[in-house]
């Protein structure tokens, strides 16, 4: 890209590296080694979406994950297993299951939430409080702002690649 950058490709790039890091396995893995929780990387995202949002269908994780129902439904057998989550009947529909987190589950999300907080204080250690409250906010809005997995850029095409 020859152009000078605008805040939205500077918004995308910052964007795109983050996701690689944070979402990696390798981070979930060593956030589950130093909080003390033995769990497979790969199972730490359901344990926070159930901590941060509480009781969900399993298809519904598995659309908040992008992962096949399939998928979810053995990730959800390993966490039963190992006593992280705990399944119930969706009262409202006697065909699917509510998951949620059991003691032990909560435990772990709170104890992967405290690494993540570590590394956040470390990013935002030399910064003043009025900015970090200033992005806090920007962060949560512009998350507000996207419309979840659904979310399907409109398709043109702004230059032919050849």
């Amino acid at each position: 890209m020859t152009t000078s950058p605008t805040p939205e490709t500077v918004l995308l790039s910052s964007l795109t590296r983050l996701m690689a890091q944070w979402s990696s396995t390798a981070v979930h893995a060593e956030f589950a080694r130093i909080a003390g929780v033995d769990i497979d990387a790969g199972d730490v995202q359901p344990i926070y979406l159930l901590g941060l949002d509480g009781p969900k269908r399993v298809s519904d994780l598995a659309v908040m994950l992008r992962i096949t129902r399939p998928t979810m439904t053995k990730q959800i057998a390993r966490l039963e297993a190992a006593g992280f989550i705990a399944r119930s009947d969706d009262p409202s529909d006697g065909r699917a299951v509510i998951v949620s987190l059991t003691d032990r589950g909560t435990r772990a999300f709170e104890a992967l939430v405290e690494q993540g907080l570590v590394a956040v204080h470390a990013a935002l250690g030399a910064w003043p409080d009025a900015d970090r409250r200033r992005f806090a906010d920007m962060m949560h809005r512009f998350t507000a702002g996207l419309t979840g997995p659904s979310v399907h850029p409109k398709e043109h095409r702004s230059e032919e690649i050849s």
